[in-house]
Protein backbone atom coordinates (compact mmCIF):
# COMPACT_ATOMS: atom_id res chain seq x y z
CA UNK A 1 0.00 0.00 0.00
CA UNK A 2 2.65 2.56 1.15
CA UNK A 3 4.85 1.21 -1.93
CA UNK A 4 8.11 0.86 1.18
CA UNK A 5 10.15 -2.33 1.88
CA UNK A 6 9.46 -3.82 5.37
CA UNK A 7 11.82 -5.70 7.55
CA UNK A 8 10.65 -8.32 10.36
CA UNK A 9 12.68 -9.17 13.01
CA UNK A 10 12.30 -11.99 15.31
CA UNK A 11 13.81 -12.32 18.81
CA UNK A 12 12.99 -16.04 19.79
CA UNK A 13 14.84 -18.90 19.94
CA UNK A 14 14.26 -22.02 18.69
CA UNK A 15 13.67 -23.52 22.09
CA UNK A 16 10.45 -20.97 23.01
CA UNK A 17 8.63 -23.22 20.73
CA UNK A 18 6.46 -20.51 19.38
CA UNK A 19 2.77 -21.49 18.21
CA UNK A 20 2.94 -24.70 20.38
CA UNK A 21 1.00 -25.62 23.39
CA UNK A 22 3.91 -24.94 25.48
CA UNK A 23 5.44 -21.93 24.22
CA UNK A 24 7.31 -19.08 26.14
CA UNK A 25 9.12 -16.33 25.60
CA UNK A 26 11.54 -15.07 27.93
CA UNK A 27 11.10 -11.26 29.63
CA UNK A 28 14.83 -11.00 28.65
CA UNK A 29 14.42 -11.98 24.95
CA UNK A 30 11.52 -9.29 24.82
CA UNK A 31 14.09 -6.12 26.65
CA UNK A 32 17.05 -7.51 24.24
CA UNK A 33 14.54 -7.19 21.28
CA UNK A 34 13.51 -3.67 22.14
CA UNK A 35 17.42 -2.42 22.60
CA UNK A 36 18.29 -4.16 19.10
CA UNK A 37 16.04 -2.40 16.92
CA UNK A 38 17.40 1.39 17.19
CA UNK A 39 20.87 -0.17 17.03
CA UNK A 40 20.21 -2.06 13.63
CA UNK A 41 18.08 1.17 12.37
CA UNK A 42 21.42 3.60 13.39
CA UNK A 43 23.99 0.46 11.27
CA UNK A 44 21.27 0.59 8.55
CA UNK A 45 20.74 4.36 8.18
CA UNK A 46 24.78 4.73 8.29
CA UNK A 47 25.19 2.38 5.29
CA UNK A 48 22.31 3.88 3.12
Amino acid sequence: MLGIKTILMGFGLESDAIHSPNENFALEQFFNGIRTIPLFYKYFAEIV
